[in-house]
């Protein structure tokens, strides 16, 4: 990275915050335990006292209340850990070729950098808008089931699901990642590495919790939980910061932010 593109650091960091937001959205996080137990491996027959189907591989554990004791299923970590890398991997290779291809676009047309910032922001700010719950279309609100687009489960199925959550997940993705690829196609050394360095970023703020979550699997369940009673403020909040980059964007206030920065962004090295 030379000196003069002292944007990279901050938009990398934008980059990896927007990955964790998406993460602790209403319609992520409270699925990350179906897709830890999609891709450990159910055995569809068996099932724990909770009603959910049972991880091929996992032993159950008991909890004694006096006479009846619960059954818990604890799939072992050695299945679920690389199910989560792998889920995990196949996300941040579609996003990291779309990033590219962003970046690539942003090169080309290097001359029109200044409307496609202001473009990008205005789409920026619609989606924070989107985030906040103040712009709602239908259009967006669609998805793709990833459990039914992937017929196979287990560690067979853990990146191919990556893949498709990746590429069709757009209410919970689709604003957070429009800021990533505005910002790899309309800065001020747009080129195909960046885009793809920025959107690997989004990639692990998104897929590091996840790993995380299946490390720690009981632990990280119990964190889950507590997430889930904050998943709107959390969206709200970064709603709020999407509307306030966009609009930094649109105004060109970006650019002045990015000179008061350049003194300390100067001192951080990136990969590229």
């Amino acid at each position: 990275m030379s000196v003069a593109d002292t944007s990279l650091p901050l938009a990398a960091a934008i980059s990896v915050a927007a990955g964790a937001i998406s993460f602790a959205s209403p319609c992520v996080l409270p699925l990350v335990p179906g897709y830890l137990a999609f891709i450990s491996g159910l055995a569809g027959g068996e099932a724990s006292a909770s009603g959910q189907p049972r991880p091929a591989g996992s032993t159950p554990t008991s909890k004694s209340a006096g006479a009846g004791a619960v059954a818990v299923m604890s799939p072992p970590r050695r299945i679920v850990v690389p199910g989560a890398l792998l889920f995990v991997g196949g996300f941040a290779c579609f996003f990291t070729v779309i990033g590219g291809a962003f970046g690539g676009v942003g090169s080309a047309l290097a001359a029109h950098r200044s409307l496609l910032q202001q473009a990008g922001g205005a789409l920026v700010t619609l989606m924070g808008l989107f985030m906040l719950g103040l712009w709602r279309p239908a259009a967006l609100e669609g998805d793709t089931r990833a459990f039914a687009a992937v017929r196979v489960n287990g560690l067979r199925a853990a990146f191919p699901l990556g893949v498709v959550f990746a590429a069709g997940w757009t209410p919970c993705l689709g604003p957070t990642l429009a800021t990533i690829l505005t910002l790899s196609a309309s800065g001020p050394h747009s080129d195909p590495g960046r885009g793809a360095f920025l959107a690997l970023a989004y990639a692990l703020g998104l897929g590091l919790p996840f790993i995380a979550v299946a490390a720690s699997l009981s632990r990280g369940l119990r964190a889950v939980a507590v997430l889930r009673r904050h998943t709107r403020a959390i969206e709200r909040a970064g709603g709020a910061l999407l509307v306030t980059l966009g609009l930094l964007l649109v105004t060109g206030l970006y650019g002045d932010l990015l000179a008061a920065l350049r003194p300390f962004l100067a001192q951080v090295t990136t990969p590229i």
